[in-house]
């Protein structure tokens, strides 16, 4: 829940995955409320493609590589076709 404490061997978690992914694609967040929100600058400084898909400008604006401001409900077929292919 938003406003809770995360568990910290789930965050770990997170953390060894964001920085061996190919490819963090960021849905619908502000990017702002931390610890889960650095997982995208963790995974684009360990090389990831970054794509942020949301209505509004994220603080992980700059990192990405992709940056989508359409609906979720158009953009993420689009994004998974595309990413399926190669």
């Amino acid at each position: 829940m938003f406003g809770e404490r995360l568990d910290p061997r789930v965050l770990a978690d997170a953390m060894t995955i964001a920085k061996a992914c190919e490819v963090f694609v960021a849905v619908g967040s502000t990017l702002q409320v931390q610890p889960a929100a650095s997982l995208a600058g963790v995974a684009a400084e360990h090389g990831a493609r970054l794509i942020v898909v949301n209505a509004e400008p994220t603080p992980y604006d700059e990192l990405a590589d992709e940056i989508v401001r359409e609906p979720i409900g158009t953009a993420l077929p689009r994004l998974l076709a595309g990413l399926a292919a190669g």
